[in-house]
């Protein structure tokens, strides 16, 4: 799993990042949104890039036990079989250090130097999670150019159709797309 984003990164291959796509969100639950996000994910399998699931997990108890809800069963059957497809975890609405280290996991070394091909992001909640992971990968890997596809995500309410709800808390240095 690791060798996968080692390949893609170097090779300047971008990275398909979907964000909390768990049924536990409402806001993931639109078909609107499921058809656009399985159309990236199905887009960036034909062009052979890296897949990050990245899951909202909360821990519990004095154990620390993880609770998870996988990412959309619809999703995860689109990847099913395909060698470049990973899960990260993240406690907080800013998974960008996870991201980060899963990049750093694969070479063996500081993701941050790497520019590769850039991270396209998809996923909810705009002005939460997608926001927050955004707005910390520009931190944490300057370099690296981020896309925000604009109507593969969505905000805590869960609107009919695709919303720029939230979109303002993207740093000013992503750019939003809207892809048909």
């Amino acid at each position: 799993m690791f060798t996968f984003l080692h390949e893609i990164w170097s090779n300047a291959m971008p990275i398909l990042l979907v964000v909390d796509m768990q049924p536990r969100f409402s806001s993931s639950r639109p078909s609107w949104l499921i058809r656009n996000v399985s159309r990236e994910i199905h887009s960036a399998m034909k062009k052979s890039w890296g897949i990050v699931f990245l899951e909202y997990t909360r821990r519990c108890g004095r154990g620390g036990v993880f609770l998870t809800e996988r990412t959309h069963g619809k999703l995860l059957l689109l990847v099913e079989g395909y060698e470049h497809a990973m899960t990260v975890h993240k406690e907080s609405d800013d998974g960008s250090r996870e991201v980060l280290h899963a990049i750093d996991g694969w070479y063996g070394d500081d993701g941050r130097e790497h520019s590769g091909g850039g991270i396209r992001v998809v996923g909810v909640n705009t002005g939460c999670c997608v926001a927050d992971t955004v707005n910390g990968l520009t931190k944490i890997m300057p370099y690296t150019e981020i896309v925000v596809v604009g109507n593969a995500c969505n905000h805590v309410y869960e609107n009919e159709q695709p919303s720029t709800c939230g979109q303002d808390m993207i740093n000013e240095n992503v750019a939003i797309v809207e892809v048909s």
